[in-house]
C-alpha cells in the first residue's frame, strides 16, 4: 500500500509552515504566489494526493466546485464550452479543487438537482447561461458562493464576469456598415440568456448609431448551434429581405450560415459580408476565414475560478467584465 504523503512533509520541501500548504490545498488565495508556487511543486514532487475525506471532515470544505450549464447538450457542439472549461478546472486543479460538470435545465429544476448543489456537497457553483435565476438567490441565501458567467439581471445580488458582449456586437455591426452594407442581417444566440440579448442590442444600437433602422425581418432567432445558424439564415433569405451583411452571435452559426450562402449561389464576402463571435478556432479554420469579434474565452474561465476561490475562501470579490475587439479576416 502506498504510503500517504503529510502535509508536514510538503511544508518542510516548500520551506513555508503546515498551516500555509493547508490554506493552498484548500483554495485560499490570500497566501502569497511564490509560497503558493513553492507548496505545488513539493506537492508535484511528492506525488501527495489528498484524502478527500479527510480533509472534508478537517476543513469542513469538500474540495469540490460545481459547474452548471443551464441548457441542454447541444451546448457540446460550440468550441466555447471546451475553451472556457479548461480554463475553470485548470485554474482550479492548480489551488487543489476538483471541478463537477452539470449540463441541465434549471427552469425545471427538481429537489435532486437542488439537493447536488447544496453546501454540504459542495464549496461554491458557477453558472453558465442562466435563464431563470431564482434557484441561485435561493442557493445564494444558503451561504452557497455563488460566480455567475455572464451578467446577472440582478448584477447587485451576484458575484459575475462577463466579456463585454454588448460593446463586441456594436463593433461588428459598425464596421459591416463601414465596409459599405446597409441591409445588416443577424442571427441571434439564445435571447433567454444575458449574453444573447447583450448581443442583439448590441447590433441594434450599431445600427440606430449609424442612422440606420432595426428591420425585425432581419433578425432570425438562434440558439448558438450549427443547426440553428443554417436555419436563421435559410428563413433570413427566403423571406425576401435584400441582405448584404451578416452578423452572427457566435462562429459556429456564422459558418453554419455562409454554407447556405454558398448553396444559394451568393458569394462571401463579395455579395454579403459576414462577422461572428468569440473569435474560435471556428474562424481561424473556416473558409473563408471568418471575421470576429475576439473574447478571450479560456481567460473567461480563468477568471471564474478565481473569483469562485475568492468567495469560497471568505472574501468579497469584485465582479468582472473583459474587453472585446474584433478580428478582421477574409469573411468580410
Amino acid at each position: 500500500m502506498t504510503r500517504q504523503v503529510t502535509l508536514a512533509e510538503i511544508a518542510e520541501s516548500s520551506g513555508v509552515s503546515p498551516a500555509t500548504v493547508s490554506r493552498v490545498l484548500n483554495g485560499d488565495t490570500r497566501v502569497s504566489q511564490e509560497r503558493a508556487d513553492a507548496v505545488r511543486r513539493a506537492v508535484a514532487e511528492l506525488g501527495y494526493s489528498p484524502n478527500r475525506g479527510a480533509r472534508s471532515l478537517a476543513s469542513g470544505k469538500t474540495g469540490l466546485v460545481a459547474v452548471i450549464i443551464d441548457n441542454n447538450l447541444t451546448v457540446f457542439e460550440d468550441p466555447f464550452w471546451a475553451l472556457v472549461t479548461k480554463g475553470i478546472s485548470g485554474k482550479l486543479l492548480a489551488h487543489g479543487v476538483q471541478s463537477l460538470l452539470m449540463v441541465t435545465d434549471l427552469a425545471t429544476y427538481d429537489h435532486t438537482v437542488a439537493a447536488s448543489l447544496s453546501p454540504k456537497q459542495i464549496d461554491g457553483a458557477i453558472f453558465f447561461q442562466v435563464h431563470r435565476e431564482e434557484l441561485l438567490y435561493e442557493l445564494a441565501d444558503q451561504g452557497l458562493p455563488i460566480v455567475v458567467t455572464g451578467t446577472p439581471q440582478r448584477p447587485e445580488r451576484l458575484i459575475y464576469v462577463d466579456s463585454d458582449q454588448f460593446g463586441g456586437a456594436q463593433k461588428a455591426t459598425e464596421y459591416l456598415i463601414a465596409q459599405g452594407r446597409r441591409n445588416i442581417a443577424t442571427i441571434t444566440g439564445d435571447v433567454f440568456a444575458s449574453a444573447a440579448q447583450q448581443r442583439l442590442s448590441g447590433y441594434k444600437k450599431g445600427l440606430e448609431s449609424q442612422g440606420l433602422q432595426v428591420n425585425p425581418n432581419l433578425i432570425a432567432i438562434g440558439d448558438y448551434s450549427f443547426e440553428s445558424g443554417r436555419r436563421g439564415m435559410i428563413s433570413l433569405l427566403d423571406s425576401g429581405e435584400t441582405i448584404d451583411g451578416l452578423f452572427a452571435a457566435n462562429d459556429l452559426m456564422a459558418v453554419a450560415a455562409i454554407s447556405v450562402l454558398e448553396e444559394r449561389g451568393l458569394r462571401v464576402p463579395d455579395d454579403v459580408s459576414v462577422v461572428g463571435f468569440d473569435d474560435s478556432q471556428t474562424a481561424q479554420i473556416s473558409k473563408p476565414a471568418l471575421t470576429s469579434v475576439h473574447q478571450d474565452i479560456e481567460q473567461l474561465g480563468i477568471a471564474a475560478a478565481e473569483l469562485i476561490l475568492e468567495a469560497i475562501a471568505g472574501a468579497e470579490p469584485e465582479s468582472r467584465i473583459h474587453p472585446t475587439y474584433l478580428v478582421v479576416r477574409e469573411s468580410s
